[in-house]
Protein backbone atom coordinates (compact mmCIF):
# COMPACT_ATOMS: atom_id res chain seq x y z
CA UNK A 1 0.00 0.00 0.00
CA UNK A 2 2.89 2.24 0.74
CA UNK A 3 4.93 1.81 -1.97
CA UNK A 4 1.58 2.12 -4.32
CA UNK A 5 1.00 5.50 -2.23
CA UNK A 6 4.61 6.54 -3.01
CA UNK A 7 4.15 5.27 -6.95
CA UNK A 8 0.96 7.26 -7.50
CA UNK A 9 2.88 10.80 -6.23
CA UNK A 10 5.61 10.38 -8.40
CA UNK A 11 3.14 9.98 -11.25
CA UNK A 12 0.91 12.57 -10.10
CA UNK A 13 4.61 15.07 -10.56
CA UNK A 14 5.41 13.50 -13.42
CA UNK A 15 2.07 14.11 -14.42
CA UNK A 16 1.58 18.14 -13.34
CA UNK A 17 5.38 18.47 -14.61
CA UNK A 18 4.29 17.52 -18.39
CA UNK A 19 0.91 19.88 -18.36
CA UNK A 20 3.39 22.41 -16.92
CA UNK A 21 5.16 21.69 -19.76
CA UNK A 22 2.66 21.61 -22.23
CA UNK A 23 1.64 25.18 -21.30
CA UNK A 24 4.84 26.71 -21.53
CA UNK A 25 5.53 27.48 -18.14
CA UNK A 26 9.26 26.38 -16.30
CA UNK A 27 9.21 23.21 -15.27
CA UNK A 28 10.64 23.13 -11.53
CA UNK A 29 13.12 19.94 -10.72
CA UNK A 30 12.72 19.06 -7.28
CA UNK A 31 15.71 16.62 -7.45
CA UNK A 32 17.93 19.26 -6.92
CA UNK A 33 16.23 20.70 -4.18
CA UNK A 34 18.00 21.33 -0.35
CA UNK A 35 15.49 20.55 2.62
CA UNK A 36 15.78 23.78 4.98
CA UNK A 37 17.64 22.54 8.39
CA UNK A 38 14.98 23.37 10.70
CA UNK A 39 18.08 24.64 13.08
CA UNK A 40 19.37 26.69 11.05
CA UNK A 41 19.73 30.18 11.96
CA UNK A 42 17.43 32.91 9.51
CA UNK A 43 19.62 35.26 7.85
CA UNK A 44 18.87 38.73 6.75
CA UNK A 45 18.48 38.66 2.71
CA UNK A 46 19.78 41.99 0.79
CA UNK A 47 17.57 43.70 0.27
CA UNK A 48 14.45 42.07 1.08
CA UNK A 49 15.02 41.36 4.76
CA UNK A 50 16.90 44.46 5.26
CA UNK A 51 15.03 47.36 6.85
CA UNK A 52 14.31 50.26 4.32
CA UNK A 53 16.76 53.43 4.72
CA UNK A 54 15.09 56.78 5.48
CA UNK A 55 15.23 58.17 2.00
CA UNK A 56 17.12 61.63 2.02
CA UNK A 57 14.93 64.68 1.33
CA UNK A 58 14.95 66.08 -2.60
CA UNK A 59 16.04 69.21 -2.83
CA UNK A 60 13.45 72.18 -3.80
CA UNK A 61 15.67 74.61 -5.12
CA UNK A 62 14.31 77.40 -6.99
CA UNK A 63 17.17 77.78 -10.31
CA UNK A 64 18.21 81.25 -11.60
CA UNK A 65 20.16 81.47 -14.87
CA UNK A 66 23.56 82.63 -14.44
CA UNK A 67 25.62 83.98 -17.47
CA UNK A 68 29.45 85.25 -18.06
CA UNK A 69 29.95 86.32 -20.85
CA UNK A 70 33.62 86.89 -20.32
CA UNK A 71 33.48 83.13 -19.42
CA UNK A 72 31.25 82.50 -22.42
CA UNK A 73 29.28 79.90 -20.25
CA UNK A 74 25.59 80.06 -18.85
CA UNK A 75 24.31 77.62 -15.97
CA UNK A 76 21.60 77.53 -13.42
CA UNK A 77 22.24 77.35 -9.80
CA UNK A 78 20.01 77.94 -7.01
CA UNK A 79 19.09 81.50 -6.60
CA UNK A 80 19.78 82.29 -2.87
CA UNK A 81 23.44 80.96 -3.39
CA UNK A 82 26.03 83.12 -3.17
CA UNK A 83 28.91 84.52 -5.53
CA UNK A 84 32.33 84.57 -4.06
CA UNK A 85 33.70 87.74 -4.69
CA UNK A 86 37.11 86.90 -4.10
CA UNK A 87 37.78 85.13 -7.53
CA UNK A 88 38.37 86.34 -11.35
CA UNK A 89 35.28 86.36 -12.58
CA UNK A 90 36.82 86.26 -16.53
CA UNK A 91 37.97 82.76 -15.37
CA UNK A 92 36.74 81.51 -12.23
CA UNK A 93 33.12 81.61 -10.74
CA UNK A 94 32.40 79.89 -6.86
CA UNK A 95 28.80 79.97 -5.53
CA UNK A 96 28.42 79.33 -1.76
CA UNK A 97 25.48 77.58 -0.37
CA UNK A 98 24.34 80.31 2.21
CA UNK A 99 24.58 79.73 5.77
CA UNK A 100 21.13 79.56 6.73
CA UNK A 101 20.37 76.60 3.98
CA UNK A 102 22.88 74.31 5.21
CA UNK A 103 21.57 71.02 6.02
CA UNK A 104 24.66 69.98 8.05
CA UNK A 105 24.51 72.80 10.93
CA UNK A 106 27.79 74.53 11.79
CA UNK A 107 29.30 71.67 8.99
CA UNK A 108 30.87 72.58 5.53
CA UNK A 109 29.67 74.97 3.68
CA UNK A 110 28.97 73.85 0.20
CA UNK A 111 30.77 75.09 -2.86
CA UNK A 112 30.03 75.08 -6.26
CA UNK A 113 32.73 76.25 -8.63
CA UNK A 114 33.38 76.77 -12.50
CA UNK A 115 36.75 77.81 -14.33
CA UNK A 116 37.69 78.52 -17.66
CA UNK A 117 41.16 77.67 -18.59
CA UNK A 118 42.38 79.08 -21.63
CA UNK A 119 44.58 76.87 -23.85
CA UNK A 120 45.52 78.89 -27.15
CA UNK A 121 45.35 75.60 -28.82
CA UNK A 122 42.33 73.51 -29.25
CA UNK A 123 41.93 71.28 -27.09
CA UNK A 124 40.90 67.42 -26.92
CA UNK A 125 39.38 64.94 -24.11
CA UNK A 126 43.03 63.65 -23.94
CA UNK A 127 44.16 67.36 -22.81
CA UNK A 128 40.92 67.45 -20.02
CA UNK A 129 41.90 64.50 -18.27
CA UNK A 130 45.36 65.41 -18.24
CA UNK A 131 44.01 68.51 -16.30
CA UNK A 132 41.89 66.66 -14.24
CA UNK A 133 44.62 64.63 -13.01
CA UNK A 134 46.65 68.41 -12.06
CA UNK A 135 43.62 69.59 -10.53
CA UNK A 136 43.18 66.60 -8.43
CA UNK A 137 46.91 66.86 -7.22
CA UNK A 138 46.01 71.05 -6.48
CA UNK A 139 43.05 69.96 -4.52
CA UNK A 140 45.10 67.52 -2.64
CA UNK A 141 47.12 70.14 -1.20
CA UNK A 142 44.39 72.20 0.33
CA UNK A 143 42.98 69.43 2.79
CA UNK A 144 44.30 67.31 5.82
CA UNK A 145 43.47 64.65 3.71
CA UNK A 146 41.94 63.30 -0.03
CA UNK A 147 41.42 60.74 -1.62
CA UNK A 148 40.78 60.58 -5.49
CA UNK A 149 38.18 57.73 -7.26
CA UNK A 150 38.79 56.15 -10.54
CA UNK A 151 38.86 58.91 -13.45
CA UNK A 152 36.04 57.79 -16.08
CA UNK A 153 35.13 59.42 -19.30
CA UNK A 154 32.20 62.49 -19.13
CA UNK A 155 31.05 65.09 -21.24
CA UNK A 156 28.79 68.70 -20.94
CA UNK A 157 26.76 68.75 -23.85
CA UNK A 158 29.30 68.00 -27.00
CA UNK A 159 32.38 68.34 -25.02
CA UNK A 160 34.20 65.37 -24.16
CA UNK A 161 36.73 65.06 -21.04
CA UNK A 162 36.49 63.10 -18.23
CA UNK A 163 35.63 63.09 -14.33
CA UNK A 164 36.21 61.90 -11.11
CA UNK A 165 34.66 61.50 -7.74
CA UNK A 166 36.54 62.59 -4.07
CA UNK A 167 36.69 62.30 -0.53
CA UNK A 168 38.37 65.10 1.32
CA UNK A 169 38.50 65.88 5.31
CA UNK A 170 39.73 69.36 6.65
CA UNK A 171 40.82 70.60 10.47
CA UNK A 172 40.69 74.38 10.73
CA UNK A 173 42.61 73.53 13.87
CA UNK A 174 39.04 73.53 15.67
CA UNK A 175 36.92 71.15 13.95
CA UNK A 176 37.52 68.05 11.78
CA UNK A 177 35.19 68.45 8.57
CA UNK A 178 34.74 65.66 6.50
CA UNK A 179 33.91 66.26 2.13
CA UNK A 180 32.73 64.41 -0.83
CA UNK A 181 32.91 65.99 -4.04
CA UNK A 182 32.75 65.51 -7.76
CA UNK A 183 34.68 67.58 -10.41
CA UNK A 184 34.46 67.19 -14.12
CA UNK A 185 37.01 68.84 -17.01
CA UNK A 186 35.78 68.68 -20.51
CA UNK A 187 37.37 70.19 -23.86
CA UNK A 188 35.87 73.20 -25.40
CA UNK A 189 37.35 75.04 -28.72
CA UNK A 190 40.62 76.21 -27.17
CA UNK A 191 39.67 75.97 -23.62
CA UNK A 192 38.73 73.67 -20.76
CA UNK A 193 36.27 73.90 -18.36
CA UNK A 194 35.97 72.46 -15.06
CA UNK A 195 33.13 72.36 -12.96
CA UNK A 196 33.59 71.00 -9.44
CA UNK A 197 30.97 70.94 -6.34
CA UNK A 198 32.21 70.17 -2.60
CA UNK A 199 29.20 69.10 -0.31
CA UNK A 200 29.04 67.39 3.38
CA UNK A 201 29.79 64.11 3.46
CA UNK A 202 26.51 63.11 4.80
CA UNK A 203 25.01 64.68 2.43
CA UNK A 204 26.27 64.32 -0.88
CA UNK A 205 23.52 62.67 -2.51
CA UNK A 206 21.27 65.69 -1.85
CA UNK A 207 23.54 68.20 -3.09
CA UNK A 208 24.47 66.02 -5.92
CA UNK A 209 21.13 67.29 -8.05
CA UNK A 210 22.65 70.64 -7.56
CA UNK A 211 25.66 69.37 -9.87
CA UNK A 212 23.33 67.76 -12.21
CA UNK A 213 21.64 70.78 -12.60
CA UNK A 214 24.47 72.88 -13.52
CA UNK A 215 25.82 70.02 -15.68
CA UNK A 216 22.64 69.78 -17.66
CA UNK A 217 21.96 73.27 -17.61
CA UNK A 218 25.41 74.28 -18.81
CA UNK A 219 25.41 75.99 -22.57
CA UNK A 220 28.77 77.86 -24.06
CA UNK A 221 28.14 80.94 -25.72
Amino acid sequence: MKRFLLFFLLMLTVFSAALASEAGQPVLDFSTLTLDDPAATPVAVDPIDKPTPTPAPTPNYVYDEYVNEAMGVSFYVPYTWLLNPNTNLETTVQFVEPKSEMMEKDGYQTRLTVEKINMGLTQTATDAKSHLESALTELEQTFTSFTAGNIAPASIGDSNGYYCYYKAEYNDGVKNYVMNGRIIVVAEGKALYQVRITTPRAWYSYYEYVFRKVRASLEFL
